[in-house]
Parts: C-alpha cells; sequence; structure tokens
C-alpha cells in the first residue's frame, strides 16, 4: 500500500505532466486565433501538380524534419494565391503550376529561421525550368522536379502585444557610395538598439542596379533584428514584357513579393502594386494589383479574426484624388477590408511624408472610421541630393521639408503609434518653424510664421504663442512649399543658370574633384505645414515664440523659435 505522502507527490506530479503537456499542445496547436473551417488540402487542377509537406518544431534548428519533430496544428501555407491550414499533424497540400512560390504564413507564437542578412527564409521557390536566361541581373536558378515533401521550420517566439518596429522607405541607392551613405546616416545609430522587434523595408531597396542588394542587405543586417521587404518600382527586371516576370531577382534575393507574417495582435500583409508593363520598345508602371495578388488578400483575410488590426504594406501609396493607383483595385482592396474595423496601410514611393485618411463620404472607404495610410518618408531623402555636409554625405532634404530618416510604430494590442526620426538628430526634432529673420516694427501687417510639424496631418492641431505676450491660437493647416526647402532648389537653380556646373568642369584643377553633392530634385508642397500671420507690431528686442502640437494620438510635442525686432529710426 502507497502512502498518503507518496499518493500526493504522484498527484502532484501527474499534474505538473499534464500542465505541461497543455501548454505544448497550445504552444504547438492553437496558431490561429480560432478555428476556422479553412482545408488543409487544396486539390490540383489539370495541369498543376500537388506540392506537400509539413510545418514542424524544429527542434535542433537545422531546418530539417527530424524523426522526433512534431508537426504544428493551425499554420497558414500559401501558394501565392490560395491559403491552407496545417491539420493535427502540421500537414498541408497546395497546388503548383510552373512558377510558384511555397510559404508559410509566421503566427504569432513561432518564428522563422533567418539567413546570414536576418532576411526571413519562409519560402520554397518553385521554378523548374529557372528564370528567363537573358536578365540583365541574375534571377532563379532551375529549381528542378517538385521535391517529395517541402517542409518549413518553425521555432518558438515569445508572444508580444507590446513592442516596436522600424520603417525604412526607399534606401535607393545608385552606387555603392550611396550604399555607405546609407550605412552610416542611417544604419550606424540603430546598431545596438535593443528595443526594436523586426523592420521592413517598403521598396526601392536599391536604384535599378540589383547588383547592390548584398551590400545593402548586409548593412541592414547588423541591426540584428528579422528584416522583410517589399518590392519597388526601382528594384525590379526591366528586360522583360510582363509584370509576373519583373520580380525575378528579387524572387531569387527576398522571396516572393507577397506575403504575410503575424506580430503579437498585428497582421501585416506585403504586396507588389508595381504593374510593370513592356512592349519591347517602351516600358512603364502605374500602382495597382492583378487578380492573383487580391485573391490572395482575400484568402489570407479568411484565416484572421475581425478584431485583430491588419497593416498593408506596399511601395507605391493608395490614391486620393488622382491616377497613380488603379481605382478598381483600390476599391477591391477596400472591399476586402469593409468588415476589419482596425486598419493600417504604409507606402513610400514618393519622397515625401504624408498621412492621408481615407473617409466613407469622400473615397472608395465603407466604414464610419476614416482609414489611415501612412506613406512614409525615406532613408535616402531627396534619392541622396544635396550639398555634402562635414561628414562627406549629402543634406538630402525631402521635396516636402522633411529631413530624411526613418519610422518607428510602436503596437500596443490593435492600437499604434508612428513617429518619424530624423537621421543623425535628437527624438525630439519634430518639427521646423519658420519667419523672417530681422522684422521692421510696424512695416507690415503680413509676416508669416510657417510651422513644418514633419509627421502632420489633418488629425493634428498647431497653436503659437509670443511668450508673455498673447496666450496660445490655434494655427491653420495649408499645403504648400516648405521655405527651407524652397531656398535650397532656388539656390541650386542659381548655380545652373549661371554656370557653377560648367565652371566646376571647365575648370582643369577643380574637375579632378566630383562636384560635392548633386542637383536638387524639383520642389513639391507639403501637406504637413501650418501657418499663422504674426504681423510686426511687437516691441522692440527677441522675443521667443513657442509652438505647441498635439498629434493625433494625443501627445504634445513643443518647440521654440526667437524673432528680433527693430526700429529703423533707433537703429539709424
Amino acid at each position: 500500500m502507497l502512502h498518503f505522502e507518496t499518493m500526493n507527490w504522484i498527484r502532484i506530479t501527474l499534474s505538473i505532466a499534464l500542465l505541461t503537456f497543455m501548454i505544448s499542445c497550445q504552444n504547438e496547436g492553437n496558431n490561429l486565433d480560432r478555428d476556422l473551417n479553412i482545408p488543409w488540402k487544396i486539390e490540383p487542377e489539370k495541369g498543376q501538380q500537388s506540392a506537400s509537406g509539413i510545418v514542424f518544431h524544429d527542434k535542433n534548428q537545422n531546418r530539417k524534419k527530424d524523426e522526433n519533430e512534431p508537426g504544428i496544428r493551425g499554420i497558414a501555407v500559401s501558394n501565392g494565391v490560395e491559403v491552407v491550414v496545417t491539420n493535427d499533424k502540421g500537414k498541408y497540400a497546395l497546388p503548383v503550376g510552373d512558377d510558384n512560390i511555397l510559404f508559410v504564413i509566421k503566427p504569432k507564437n513561432w518564428m522563422t529561421p533567418v539567413d546570414e542578412n536576418f532576411i526571413p527564409q519562409f519560402y520554397y521557390l518553385h521554378k523548374p525550368s529557372g528564370s528567363p536566361d537573358h536578365l540583365e541581373y541574375a534571377g532563379v536558378k532551375p529549381t528542378g522536379q517538385l521535391p517529395e515533401s517541402i517542409d518549413f521550420p518553425l521555432y518558438p517566439s515569445t508572444y508580444k502585444t507590446d513592442y516596436q518596429m522600424v520603417v525604412f522607405g526607399d534606401p535607393q541607392p545608385y552606387n555603392i557610395e550611396e550604399v555607405d551613405y546609407y550605412s552610416e546616416e542611417i544604419i550606424g545609430e540603430l546598431l545596438g538598439r535593443t528595443d526594436l522587434e523586426f523592420g521592413i523595408t517598403m521598396g526601392d531597396i536599391v536604384g535599378d542596379d540589383l547588383d547592390l542588394f548584398e551590400p545593402l542587405n548586409q548593412a541592414t543586417a547588423k541591426i540584428g533584428i528579422p528584416w522583410y521587404y517589399v518590392l519597388g518600382n526601382h528594384d525590379i527586371n526591366f528586360d522583360v514584357k510582363s509584370d509576373e516576370l519583373s520580380d525575378e531577382t528579387f524572387e531569387r534575393v527576398y522571396g516572393p513579393p507577397n506575403y504575410a507574417f503575424v506580430y503579437g495582435e498585428v497582421h501585416f500583409i506585403v504586396v507588389d502594386d508595381v504593374l510593370y508593363h513592356s512592349d519591347g520598345k517602351e516600358s512603364g508602371y502605374i500602382g495597382g494589383l492583378r487578380k492573383d495578388q487580391l485573391s490572395f488578400v482575400e484568402n489570407y483575410l479568411k484565416t484572421v479574426p475581425k478584431n485583430k488590426l491588419i497593416v498593408l504594406n506596399m511601395h507605391i501609396p493608395l490614391a486620393q484624388h488622382d491616377d497613380t493607383f488603379r481605382k478598381k483595385d483600390q476599391q477591391q482592396l477596400f472591399d476586402l477590408l469593409k468588415e476589419f474595423p482596425h486598419t493600417l496601410s504604409i507606402s513610400a514611393h514618393t519622397h515625401t511624408q504624408n498621412n492621408t485618411y481615407f473617409h466613407s463620404d469622400s473615397s472608395d472607404w465603407q466604414q464610419p472610421v476614416p482609414h489611415h495610410h501612412y506613406n512614409v518618408g525615406t532613408t535616402s531623402g531627396s534619392w541622396w541630393r544635396g550639398l555634402k555636409g562635414e561628414t562627406d554625405i549629402p543634406h538630402t532634404m525631402m521635396r516636402d521639408g522633411t529631413p530624411n530618416g526613418y519610422s518607428i510604430i510602436h503596437f500596443k494590442g490593435t492600437q499604434y503609434i508612428i513617429d518619424w526620426k530624423v537621421a543623425g538628430s535628437p527624438e525630439d526634432y519634430q518639427m521646423n518653424i519658420h519667419t523672417p529673420r530681422g522684422i521692421e516694427k510696424g512695416s507690415m501687417d503680413t509676416v508669416p510664421l510657417i510651422v513644418n510639424f514633419f509627421n502632420g496631418g489633418e488629425q493634428t492641431e498647431v497653436f503659437y504663442r509670443v511668450s508673455g505676450l498673447t496666450d496660445w491660437k490655434k494655427m491653420r493647416r495649408e499645403p504648400r512649399y516648405d521655405p527651407y526647402f524652397e531656398k535650397l532648389y532656388q539656390r541650386w537653380r542659381y548655380f545652373k543658370n549661371h554656370g557653377t556646373f560648367d565652371d566646376w568642369t571647365s575648370d582643369t584643377l577643380v574637375r579632378k574633384e566630383p562636384l560635392p553633392g548633386k542637383p536638387l530634385p524639383y520642389i513639391q508642397k507639403s501637406t504637413h505645414i501650418w501657418m499663422e500671420n504674426i504681423g510686426s507690431d511687437w516691441p522692440v528686442g527677441s522675443h521667443v515664440i513657442e509652438v505647441k502640437v498635439e498629434d493625433r494620438y494625443g501627445r504634445i510635442f513643443l518647440s521654440r523659435h526667437l524673432i528680433r525686432i527693430y526700429d529703423i529710426a533707433t537703429e539709424q
């Protein structure tokens, strides 16, 4: 007969074992937020093959399924159009043609392997014949026959609902020197940070020279976090005739251009919205999505509970009132999102920063709460243009007066806060304030105070006061040219019109050194400028103008600016 203490110990041991088993089952089984009637297998149609495999817990991290490594239930797998969910043994089966990419969709409590450049390895390229052999930049080598089993390894990861990601817009180097600018100006100040979960580059990874993918990836990898990539219009193969073949080099380096992954309560969907066309003589592109891409988004959203946050990631921004994005494609995309109350979309491409809101009464958006589209500023600013400064890197301010940098997005559940970090500057540098230098007392009624709050938009409010002289007054948002960029742009035009560039190249001594910078691009109106007329009827002397900004999240930002009032009669 067993003693009472022994029996009690057995009960405790069994309870611990049962609890451990339940936790294990929960960790390896419940990877969707709910049980859904989504099959683990889709049968191939005529002319297709069936690709199958197992998504498994790679316990020894050798990326191969060993006998003691269990399959994982409830993991979404896609062929770029259809989406299935693994069964109790982790199995899946999907149809493929002769040019498909199979990929696993990283769930919230698991992580995929990454390569030496921290690029997630979550896909299998199926191109039996490889990419076309006439490409200037190498595509995918022939992959041969379909393997008997295409297995995807996953590793357990901590489930976080509170985390930060970093977003890069358009690094876009056109040569190795500009890769070095990127490394020094952007990557250098992110080294050693431990508060970032992952990063993403929103397209135009490079500037047409696809051989620069590798050195840029090597630099980005030094941040030491998983890094995802979006295809941009300067990342494509131009020596093809169809949109479907324009991403061959991208696929070799980064994998599928359309995919998804999950962190916490947020489902990130990446789409290649650069629709390329060519007739062999002329080529071009427009923003939009093919039918197969929209089908992928639709099929993936079937696996997502309606109370989650959907973040769409693309290169070309959604269009409010122009034709840069095909209207019918945008309508279909918005239709797919109409039952998801928490949404955000992110783009880059324009080398300006904009917060756009799609309202149900003025767009195809179908919900009472406006859809927020964030067009992130760029790491390259104005394509690494402008005069070089003391670090021998161009100042490269963007066309709307936003200094180059990157975005940090803080997610907490389904809520988010977006910040813009100016490269090489303190985190509290969020705006520029402009007034004339030296104002004659009583000389004019119209003296503009101009505030460029870099991350502002229609949901931002800006106020000013003259310290000790006025109360707070609200400013009006008015799209216009940024005064700083306007002066810089005019200076470059002056250099050009007066032959400075020609003088430089014609001087036998000077021309041995390259011009220390590149002309700035044409100026563009900013959507985040506020103005007010402060007049000139102020006491003689120096005064402090205080500016207070309340952003869309209710946060307050303060900045100050000095003005000098003089009396010309007194000075004479």
